[in-house]
């Protein structure tokens, strides 16, 4: 039987995402995919300079598993460099390590744990049972654990969109998968794409795939309560009910 995947932990999301040769027109250029655990290997081991061992811990995975993450992200980098490809850093199977959950025990004892949460609502208080229609998000900036600044930002939603064309998934298939939705999706996490965790009531398996190809945990939750679901979730005590997904 084989053994259950286990989801590599990443305490670090990139800002810039896409790297290209100078002077070459994309449309010419070969991209190469740098999943989210490949570039938080090359992180820990290249940049940071842990031992192989104390980044597989780092990132909850086994030392041969960071190993084998770690030369495959090296080999992408360096066909990337040698050939004049270009690099999309995006995707992949990872979760984001909540501040709290922090090696406390790391020796960097200056390093400052920083995240951003955004949670869809309508009314500024509660959290929206249906991501394609909410109005605005919320965006919480947590530092070491704890809310140290909130906005509201404008969102995108199904209004906006009004007469354009959309296809209803058939019987037995998942919605948002055609490429108008992807192409609306796209549009409403356009607005949060420097946070690392979504918090929403539902939303549909196309619209949570998305957000997932950009590197965004979508949280599904039941808590009403903005400050409840966020409390929660730094507690990791916050399940995600994906059952709610359509």
């Amino acid at each position: 039987m084989p053994r259950p995947f286990k989801c590599r932990r990443v305490r670090f999301m990139p800002d810039v995402t896409y790297f290209k040769p100078a002077g070459i027109p994309l449309r010419v250029l070969e991209e190469i995919d740098l999943s989210i655990e490949e570039a938080e290997a090359l992180r820990l081991k290249d940049l940071e300079g842990l031992e192989q061992e104390q980044g597989a811990e780092k990132m909850n995975i086994s030392r041969p598993t960071f190993q084998r993450v770690l030369a495959t992200a090296r080999k992408k980098v360096a066909d990337a460099l040698l050939n004049g490809k270009a690099i999309k850093i995006g995707g992949g199977n990872f979760e984001v390590a909540c501040p709290l959950l922090a090696d406390s025990s790391s020796n960097n004892k200056k390093e400052k744990m920083i995240m951003k949460i955004a949670v869809i609502t309508d009314d500024g208080n509660n959290i929206s049972q249906h991501f394609g229609r909410a109005q605005s998000y919320i965006v919480l900036n947590v530092e070491n654990g704890k809310v140290s600044a909130r906005k509201t930002r404008p969102k995108a939603g199904h209004q906006n969109f009004h007469g354009q064309p959309h296809q209803e998934a058939g019987q037995g298939q998942r919605h948002g998968y055609d490429a108008g939705s992807q192409a609306r999706h796209a549009g409403m996490a356009d607005t949060i794409a420097d946070c690392q965790v979504l918090l929403a009531g539902g939303m549909g398996w196309g619209a949570y795939d998305s957000l997932k190809s950009r590197g965004i945990e979508t949280i599904i939750t039941d808590v009403t309560g903005v400050d409840e679901a966020v409390r929660l979730y730094l507690e990791g005590k916050l399940p995600n009910l994906k059952e709610r997904l359509h």
